[in-house]
């Protein structure tokens, strides 16, 4: 009888632990997998200009994806330099919707460059940064 009680008393035990371990990994993976917010996904965060000539503008256009849960809306995009302008869209995007950042070099002078695009969205990851490389030559 004693066996018996003892052989219960294990399986409860046991039966008890594993449902604290499933309730607590499905309540973890919760939190991770459903952010409430909007997420500004980049396809890429370098682009390379290649080879440009002094006064011929190149364009390169950067897609973007909102992989969240709520609209997202890029706020501002701007650049560290007067050679490089930025055409966004200013339209909010819904969750899974993506779009086209153009950013457009105009080299003026020989040589490497390295520049920086900043995004600002109202997304959980508020500020992306996109790096823009090439080499210039003379006509």
């Amino acid at each position: 009888m004693k066996k018996v009680v003892l052989i219960m008393v294990c399986a409860l035990f046991n039966i008890t632990i594993y449902a604290q371990q499933s309730k607590t990994t499905t309540t973890h993976k919760t939190t991770v997998t459903q952010p409430e917010k909007a997420y500004f996904a980049l396809d890429t965060q370098q682009v390379s200009f290649g080879r440009l000539t002094i006064g011929n503008a190149k364009t390169m256009e950067v897609k973007f994806t909102n992989t969240g849960k709520k609209t997202l809306v890029l706020m501002d995009v701007y650049t560290n330099c007067g050679c490089t302008t930025v055409d966004w869209p200013k339209d909010p995007f819904a969750p899974g919707k993506s779009g086209v950042i153009k950013i457009t070099y105009n080299p003026t002078e020989e040589g490497p460059f390295n520049k920086a695009v900043w995004i600002y969205t109202n997304a959980s990851n508020k500020q992306e940064e996109i790096k823009i490389e090439g080499f210039v030559v003379e006509k």
